[in-house]
């Protein structure tokens, strides 16, 4: 089973005795710290045991599930790449994505040393619940507080891998992970996530393209760009000053007819409208 999420950041905190979910993967990275109980982690058909305040950190294809013996304590967050370049294309792109898979594939090869680190535990811990109660406090919106306290965990995660070798040679990157990786970093380019530019980017056809994509995420490539787009739109709407035009162009829509189109078919309102009443929510 996938787990789909196109926000460029969720974050759920809670307590439970029963984990709720099937054995599945993601798109998305997942930062998660586990205080008290305990009970077994599988992650891709390895089971470990956990016990205390625990930290997981999980690659889009990593295929996860728990079985709690003890009632924990879960904070999780959920991210896209994006987020960490705060939704805007740039030279920073390489370097967290870079980032991301280096400490994909030197985790699971330090995970149980750092997770016998006290004073890391603790510093993810405190960081985490500043970002949860950020999060309670804006409506369950990205805030720049939620980005740099992103950036900070990850920093520190890589901090205590150093004296780990990275693997990412060894383990490779598939190609699934390939294709999502490239979609969020040219999301902002049109012309380069098309199915003609695709397929020549991964030298597949263009028919094994889409058979690729829809085998490994269970949807099509055009819903995926899609739906990763317009929820990209709208954070920058909800979370930015920056004018209607300027999103629009940025998002390579040249035509403001096109993006208001483009918009209200995904979100059945205009981008006006988007903004007054997200606005006025939060000002609630």
């Amino acid at each position: 089973m996938k787990l789909v999420q196109f926000e460029p950041l969720f974050i759920r905190s809670f307590s439970t005795s029963v984990w709720p979910f099937p054995l599945h993967n993601h798109n998305h990275y997942e930062l998660m710290f586990v205080a008290g109980g305990s009970g077994t982690h599988e992650l891709n058909k390895i089971s470990t045991d956990y016990s205390g305040e625990t930290v997981f950190f999980l690659a889009p294809e990593d295929n996860h599930d728990f079985n709690i013996a003890e009632e924990c304590q879960f904070s999780v967050i959920k991210f896209l790449p994006s987020v960490l370049k705060a939704g805007i294309n740039s030279s920073t792109t390489d370097y967290w994505d870079n980032l991301l898979t280096s400490l994909s594939r030197k985790w699971n090869l330090s995970a149980d040393e750092i997770n016998n680190d006290a004073p890391f535990l603790k510093k993810v811990s405190s960081i985490m619940e500043v970002m949860i109660a950020e999060w309670q406090e804006n409506n369950q919106q990205v805030t720049e507080i939620h980005t740099n306290l992103l950036r900070s965990l990850l920093l520190l995660i890589d901090s205590s891998t150093k004296n780990v070798n990275d693997t990412t040679a060894q383990y490779g990157v598939t190609q699934i992970e390939r294709l999502q990786n490239y979609i969020h970093s040219h999301i902002h380019f049109p012309e380069k996530l098309s199915v003609k530019n695709l397929s020549v980017t991964f030298g597949l056809s263009e028919s094994g393209l889409r058979s690729v994509f829809r085998k490994g995420m269970e949807m099509s490539l055009g819903i995926y760009i899609s739906s990763l787009r317009i929820e990209m739109i709208k954070n920058r709407i909800r979370n930015s000053e920056s004018s209607l035009s300027e999103i629009a162009l940025e998002f390579g829509f040249t035509d403001p007819s096109h993006f208001n189109k483009f918009f209200q078919k995904h979100t059945a309102v205009n981008p006006l409208r988007y903004r007054k009443d997200n606005k006025t929510k939060n000002e609630v």
